[in-house]
């Protein structure tokens, strides 16, 4: 993981990708109707440039933003500092398989106090071993608060495998982005290389690449590494619905709750 999004950073909201925060926010909503938090603060795992967690705190949750990227942690400091919000938003240095446990500990994490932790836009996937999402799952568990609620989304091999386009080529005004994709099945991981142009032919262009490698883990495997982990599976969604996954699901949502 290390190496990715720092220069793709300052291009990140305006790509377009915090639709996606947007998106999962609304369906957060939903989901903690009918998986309520016991209390209203929050731990967001790989935050990035914050959209999410401030539109926690806009709804009067208290959050602490933990990523593992200074870059992405800077710009969403930035917006934090230019809104008003009804909670608290603060962010924090933290990798996703350490972050609550140990000496690399995120600055300002509380264990056994948060009421919700999030992680979502397929960031677990990005754990390419089972171990490390083992780490991560028992990291969550130790900064959960008795009857805290997980919520997370993964991306499943059907997408990675079979949707997931092998190019793409987004533009905007003074921005490209080219997304090349290619899935190994043996080892269920899909890499994708992302290369951006920003400018214009007047200044001129600023280009980066980076190499963003995911892996599909079986539902059995998330299952029963959130078990081992202490959390309590309470639901397992088609990302976006309410209804169980199925063969051709894109993204599973999963809700655990620490006992």
């Amino acid at each position: 993981m290390s190496g990715i999004y720092h220069d793709y950073a300052p291009f990140y909201d305006g790509s377009g990708q915090m639709r996606f925060a947007i998106l999962v926010a609304h369906y957060l909503g939903d989901v903690l109707a009918r998986h309520p938090a016991p209390g209203r603060r929050a731990l967001d795992l790989a935050c990035g440039t914050g959209t999410l967690a401030l539109m926690l705190a806009d709804e009067g949750w208290d959050v602490l933003g933990v990523d593992g990227s200074q870059a992405m942690l800077a710009l969403a400091r930035a917006k934090a500092a230019a809104l008003e919000t009804a909670g608290r938003a603060s962010f924090a240095l933290g990798d996703m398989r350490s972050f609550a446990l140990g000496p690399q500990a995120a600055p300002g994490l509380r264990p056994s106090s948060y009421h919700l932790a999030t992680c979502t836009y397929d960031s677990l996937n990005y754990l390419l071993r089972e171990e490390e999402l083992a780490a991560c799952f028992a990291n969550v568990a130790h900064a959960l608060a008795p009857g805290g609620l997980f919520f997370a989304d993964m991306n499943t091999r059907h997408f990675l495998e079979h949707d997931w386009d092998p190019v793409i080529v987004d533009e905007s005004e003074g921005f490209v982005q080219i997304s090349q994709s290619d899935f190994d099945p043996a080892s269920a991981c899909s890499t994708m290389v992302v290369t951006g142009f920003a400018g214009d032919d007047v200044r001129g262009y600023q280009r980066f690449e980076e190499t963003h490698v995911e892996r599909a883990y079986p539902p059995e495997t998330v299952a029963r590494l959130l078990e081992q982990a202490g959390l309590a599976v309470e639901a397992a969604y088609d990302c976006f619905t309410h209804q169980p996954p199925y063969e051709a699901s894109q993204r599973i949502a999963w809700i655990a709750r620490k006992p």
